[in-house]
């Protein structure tokens, strides 16, 4: 109660061997929290991080990863990001002691985006800053 929480959810989108960005899953921006995205772009100059699954087993994997010289990678931290949300004027008219005051600047904040629209703007923006390729589904 009266504590700053705080909700970490690495790996929310899938990247297809350091090419392309799928989709995220909208669980985790529907709660209405400001997401700080990373992007990561591995470099397979010393050991390829990525699994192909099709092509390696799970311990031929491992093996690979653990006796690789090195995993390097590069890491961007973007600006924290918010659904958007838009403003709805409304004008009042509230009775306060008798007399009649008029606002026509009261405003409500009311969702613009839903949670897949934010995550595939927050997806976009990785994908951008990684140099990959935005994919829609």
């Amino acid at each position: 109660r009266g504590k700053l929480r705080r909700l970490c959810l690495p790996f929310t989108g899938t990247c297809i061997n350091n090419t392309s960005v799928m989709m995220f899953k909208k669980g985790s921006f529907e709660i209405g929290a400001t997401v700080y995205p990373v992007a990561i772009k591995y470099d397979p100059q010393f050991g390829d991080a990525f699994w192909n699954s099709s092509k390696y087993g799970m311990v031929t994997y491992l093996l690979r990863m653990m006796t690789s010289w090195a995993i390097v990678c590069s890491v961007w931290y973007l600006p924290p990001m918010t659904r958007q949300v838009r403003k709805v004027n409304l004008g009042c008219l509230i009775f306060l002691f008798d007399s009649l005051l008029l606002l026509n600047s009261l405003s409500l904040p009311q969702p613009e985006e839903d949670a897949v629209k934010f995550a595939n703007r927050v997806k976009s923006a990785i994908a951008r800053q990684g140099g990959l390729v935005d994919l829609l589904w």
